[in-house]
């Protein structure tokens, strides 16, 4: 795990959620659910835009430092993920820990333990990262707002659910089908990185769909690799 990086991508969010709350104020007075003077409307609207610059410095900080991290250049060269999001992931992941897939499933909170999903259990840890998840749901967003490969898995996952799971209604659909699509890229992300690293790869991720099975390899979505797990 690269703690100077997750220290920059820290700093990154922190100034990224000051951005959006002086910006939220702002809106807020434009709708005049806020009572602010035409002075402090200026006050936050520079506080605004210094954020704003202030973390594009960070993704300008964010873009070098990973110049150097080879699973972060793979994962760059696959459209959807940008260097943002790819470097907040990878801070907060030690890949030599994760000897399975389902491991590192299970820490970005995509297990099933007794056919139910991991989730908040009031007055019990969480067994797996909530940060980490919540990075997967933005890569997840991301690939359907750019139009990645990944939406292939999600669009072909939501229309088997719409067949074969009426009792379920379009928001679980939706985040059901984002959570096959982020399951499939993490596959690819863990086969891609512990090979890079020397690491054993073993298995491949199946991908039940209908009355068959397909393997996703990590070459059909753009990735410059070929895969060499065994099943």
């Amino acid at each position: 795990m690269n703690t100077d990086l997750r220290s920059l991508v820290d700093l990154r969010t922190t100034l990224q959620k000051n951005r959006i709350a002086f910006g939220q104020r702002v809106q807020a007075a434009d709708r005049g659910a806020d009572a602010l003077t035409g002075d402090q409307k200026n006050a936050m609207q520079t506080w605004e835009e210094r954020f704003k610059d202030l973390e594009a410095l960070a993704d300008e900080e964010i873009k070098d430092q990973v110049k150097d991290i080879p699973i972060v250049q793979y994962m760059l060269a696959v459209k959807g993920v940008g260097a943002p999001l790819a470097a907040r992931f990878v801070s907060m992941v030690d890949i030599t820990r994760a000897d399975t897939v389902s491991s590192l499933w299970a820490y970005c909170g995509y297990a099933v333990r007794e056919g139910h999903r991991d989730r908040p259990v009031k007055g019990e840890k969480l067994r797996y990262n909530a940060r980490l998840k919540t990075t997967c749901y933005l890569i997840a967003s991301a690939f359907l707002r750019s139009g990645s490969p990944y939406t292939t898995v999600y669009y072909s996952s939501k229309e088997f659910y719409e067949a074969n799971r009426p009792d379920w209604t379009k928001a679980h659909i939706h985040l059901a089908s984002m959570r096959r699509m982020v399951k499939v890229w993490l596959s690819h992300v863990w086969e891609v990185w512990r090979t890079l690293e020397g690491l054993p790869v073993r298995g491949l991720y199946v991908e039940e769909r209908l009355n068959h099975q397909h393997i996703y390899t990590p070459a059909e979505f753009g990735w410059q690799f070929e895969s060499q797990s065994e099943d």
